[in-house]
């Protein structure tokens, strides 16, 4: 991973956006975050949205916005249900694959938004150019490009400049390995091409999230670079699916060592266990003998041994 500026000498307007956003009982912020994605610098972009069986009048905003903006924005609609969040931006993954019908001398890239943040004027415009520099002219590896976001109230004031430095990521570590322990990105500031979108779905139902699934593809068969600029607000409230939660480094290393004997730490490394066991059958036939030494390691981690488990995840941290 490089940790980049993006060159915006490379042009965007001969690109097209697909913005996949689902929806759960999301009517509060809603239009906020409908809003924020309108107004991009960068034009060339239609929103699909996905409803989960809301009850609070999200539909209702839909309507509007589908309504008001025909070109630019498209209500997936179907008998499924609700399906969960991981499910939900896989169903809309799949849509997008399926339906695209972009002029064949166009690029079209995938970004992935929440339903109640609200982003910069120049998000994908930044993401876009940073993406061209990644790919360099070669759009046929997956590619993926995320960044820092900062985390506000549910009234938009700031809890903290920098989510990275909030929550104490490394999105450094962005290895195979490192990746099948910790998820260095936060789904609503990726930016994927079709490449890493194709070879991502769907998100098997065994994945902890959506995004740490992309992010293991990306890390696993393609390349990846993070901006530092926070190019989005995170809205953190009660209703959010997972949150921002602020890190506390550890004073001695015994307190580290029991976060590790801790049982809800072991039921994180058996979700993990689990998700590597599905990459592994996913692409058994595409791995390479280092990916699947990491895979066996990572699958080791649901022995409930607490000594064996700690130097499975400190060796994975450090591949």
């Amino acid at each position: 991973m490089t940790e980049m500026r993006p060159d915006h000498s490379h042009s965007s307007s001969d690109c097209r956006v697909v913005v996949l956003l689902p929806v759960y009982n999301g009517a509060r912020y809603l239009a906020e975050q409908l809003d924020s994605i309108l107004a991009q610098s960068l034009t060339h972009l239609t929103i699909l949205c996905r409803d989960d069986g809301s009850s609070d009048g999200s539909i209702a905003v839909l309507r509007r916005y589908a309504s008001q903006y025909p070109q630019r924005f498209q209500v997936l609609d179907d008998e499924l249900g609700n399906l969960g969040a991981r499910a939900n931006f896989s169903k809309l993954m799949q849509a997008a694959l399926n339906s695209d019908a972009s002029p064949a001398a166009a690029t079209t890239y995938y970004a992935l938004s929440d339903q109640d943040d609200v982003w910069h004027v120049d998000k994908l415009a930044q993401l876009v150019a940073a993406m061209r520099h990644l790919e360099q002219g070669d759009n046929h590896l997956p590619a993926l490009v995320h960044s820092d976001l900062r985390v506000v109230d549910d009234q938009g004031q700031v809890i903290a400049p920098s989510m990275a430095a909030y929550q104490g990521l490394r999105p450094d570590r962005d290895s195979f390995a490192a990746q099948l322990i910790s998820n260095t990105v936060t789904g609503c500031t990726a930016l994927m091409n079709r490449a890493l979108m194709e070879r991502s779905t769907p998100v098997p139902p065994q994945s902890i999230m959506h995004d740490w699934w992309i992010s293991l593809v990306a890390s696993a068969f393609g390349k990846r670079t993070y901006l530092q600029q926070p190019l989005l607000d995170y809205r953190q409230h009660a209703n959010n699916t997972i949150g921002a939660k602020e890190w506390v480094k550890p004073v001695a290393r015994r307190f580290f060592i029991s976060r590790i004997l801790d049982d809800r730490h072991h039921e994180q490394f058996v979700a993990n266990a689990r998700q590597a066991a599905a990459f592994s059958k996913h692409f058994a036939g595409q791995l390479g003998l280092r990916q699947h030494m990491v895979l066996v390691m990572a699958r080791g981690l649901a022995v409930h041994y607490a000594p064996f488990q700690r130097v499975l995840f400190r060796v994975l941290r450090w591949l």
